[in-house]
C-alpha cells in the first residue's frame, strides 16, 4: 500500500535517534571502564608484590592513623 511505503525503517522518532546515542555512548565508556580496570590489575600482577604493597600502605595508612588510637 502506498501509506506505508512512507514509514520505513529508515525513518526514526527524534527521541529514538537520542535514546539510542545515549544508550550507545553508555556502553562504549562501561567497556571502555571494564578494558581499563582488567588492565590495571594485569599490570599490578606482572609487575609484583612491592608495588602493590606499598600502594595499600599509603592508601590504608590514612584511614589506619585516623581510627587506631595508638
Amino acid at each position: 500500500s502506498p501509506c506505508r511505503a512512507g514509514t520505513g525503517p529508515k525513518e526514526l522518532q527524534p527521541w529514538l535517534i537520542g535514546l539510542t546515542a545515549v544508550v550507545v555512548f553508555l556502553f562504549i565508556v562501561f567497556v571502555l571502564l571494564l578494558v581499563n580496570r582488567l588492565w590495571q590489575i594485569r599490570m599490578r600482577r606482572e609487575q609484583g608484590g612491592l608495588q602493590e604493597t606499598q600502594g595499600t600502605d599509603r592508601y590504608h595508612g590514612r584511614g589506619a592513623a585516623g581510627l587506631a588510637p595508638g
